[in-house]
Order: C-alpha cells, then structure tokens, then sequence
C-alpha cells in the first residue's frame, strides 16, 4: 500500500512541507512515479519505529509516601 504526501502528513499530524523535509533529507523514503511522491505502508512503519522512544522505568516504589 502507497500513501500520497498529504496523507503521510495527515497520518504523522505534521505539515506538508515538514513532510518534504524528512524526505529531502533522506530520513523518510518515498518513491517518485512521474511527477507524483508516494511513501510505501512499510517505509513509514520502518520511519516511525526508528523514532521510538522508551520511557524510562520508574522505580516500583516511586511516588509512594513513606
């Protein structure tokens, strides 16, 4: 499955032109058919998942009172 750059836009909640900018610098892969961009279902998944951050686990007793 192939997404238009509007729809990557809409699916990331960010604007068109940052769109063109993780592409134009690489980080998001997209594939040119003509004059058209479409980004692959899997390169966004692989895009999203190398910008995972974990939280950083509290310990078990944090936030209780003494």
């Amino acid at each position: 499955m192939f997404y238009t750059i509007r729809e990557v836009a809409e699916q990331l909640k960010i604007s068109l032109s940052m769109t063109y900018a993780l592409i134009s610098r690489g980080e998001l892969v997209c594939y040119e058919i003509g004059s058209c961009k479409r980004v692959k279902q899997s390169d966004l998944e692989a895009f999203l998942e190398q910008r995972r951050t974990c939280r950083q686990q509290l310990p078990h007793n944090f936030g209780q009172h003494f």
